[in-house]
């Protein structure tokens, strides 16, 4: 009895994986409020293997705060101004955005601002920092809306970065990059791609592959102070964005101008929220999601294929390092059942009759003396 229950927990905890945040703490790791309108990233910028943490001010200036604690538990020094580094005032509401654009193994930064600009300095050293000012609108950037929120993502996974970028009118403007990742070259932007749309006014985008499916899910902040969430249901090569959420996952209004920052802050494999607000402070949401069974057990280094999924008939499994003919193979009802199907086997291929089942929810488990491996087959109606 005690082994069924088990059982079912474990099937259980690899069905119910969703994400939450925890409520927000405020200045957490003794980062404190250098200034109103702020937009917190964080980035390893001294290679020192935590993270440190920067912060666009509405006066134009950066507010830096050095990681004085560890890659799991951080600790900011008080914060001075980036301009040690040669980051300059950029006028008002400056929105840092960090990428090793070059490939030459530091981070590169580009700065907006109110206007219509982006501001592009080069960092000479992955240790010490020195950043030099190159150009406004670097690489074909044009038709920049004001209040530029610059961030960075490779979203059709070509291995170079892409930009995209929040402004005054609410709507989210994409460059992708035609160049390489050594020189980057900026196409023609477009406005609210792959079904964004307008989130109010003062978007401040950040990107997150928060459900863990492999492409990159979208989090804007706005000007009301609401998180509107995006998932991306598409693939990493091929964007498309659903309908938008507000404020999901345990988030919550930040009274106003929120900017958003993703960041694994302890070390626990799981991005946690930064939220930069109209008043200056910082805001901490805490990744609490469950790590289901299956992304626990299912190591990289497994290679399975169980298809077709949805199953009406037969389904068949393939494994390139796993033998099939000795490993157990087991069908699991959403009770904790384990089913009694045909099954035929060989080598490193089986096949698996469902078409007795009823349509609905079932796990598959593969074990051998080495591995576990566990996912989930939906079985539909007959001829499907």
């Amino acid at each position: 009895m005690i082994k069924n229950i088990n059982l079912i927990f474990l099937l259980a905890t690899c069905l119910c994986s969703g994400q939450s945040f925890n409520s927000p703490l405020t200045n957490p790791f003794s980062l404190t409020n250098a200034g109103g309108f702020n937009s917190p990233v964080f980035v390893d910028i001294d290679n020192d293997g935590d993270l440190d943490c920067f912060s666009g001010l509405g006066i134009g200036q950066t507010a830096y705060y050095k990681n004085n604690g560890s890659v799991s538990f951080p600790s900011f020094a008080s914060w001075q101004l980036a301009n040690i580094f040669g980051i300059f005032d950029a006028g008002n509401n400056a929105r840092p955005a960090f990428a090793d654009i070059d490939f030459d193994g530091d981070y590169d930064l580009y700065l907006g601002e109110a206007g219509f600009r982006i501001l592009f300095l080069r960092n000479t050293s992955a240790t010490t920092p020195n950043f030099n000012y190159i150009s406004d609108n670097p690489a074909g950037i044009s038709g920049l809306g004001s209040n530029v929120a610059p961030v960075f993502v490779d979203i059709d996974d070509d291995s170079d970065f892409d930009l995209f970028t929040g402004q005054l009118d609410g709507n989210i403007l994409f460059f992708r990059n035609i160049g390489s990742r050594f020189n980057p070259s900026w196409a023609n932007s477009l406005t609210n791609p792959y079904g964004l749309s307008d989130v109010g006014s003062r978007s401040k985008p950040a990107f997150c592959d928060i459900d863990k499916d492999g492409d990159y899910d979208i989090f804007i902040g706005n000007e009301t102070g609401d998180i509107i969430f995006f998932r991306n249901t598409g693939t990493k090569t091929n964007a498309s964005f659903g309908t938008p959420l507000t404020n999901p996952f345990g988030l919550s209004n930040v009274d106003n101008n929120s900017t958003p920052s993703f960041a694994d802050i302890d070390n626990d494999g799981k991005e946690d929220l930064f939220v930069g607000a109209g008043n200056g402070n910082i805001y901490y949401f805490k990744n609490t999601t469950v790590v289901s069974v299956e992304e626990e057990q299912n190591s990289s280094f497994i290679e399975v294929k169980a298809y077709p999924n949805p199953v009406a008939n037969t389904l068949s499994i393939s494994s390139r390092n796993i033998n099939l003919a000795n490993a157990e193979l087991s069908v699991y009802s959403i009770l904790g059942e384990k089913l009694n199907l045909a099954t035929t086997r060989n080598g490193s291929s089986a096949i698996i009759n469902f078409s007795d089942l009823a349509a609905g929810l079932y796990i598959l488990v593969i074990k051998n003396d080495v591995v576990s491996y566990t996912t989930k087959i939906i079985k539909t109606g007959k001829g499907f």
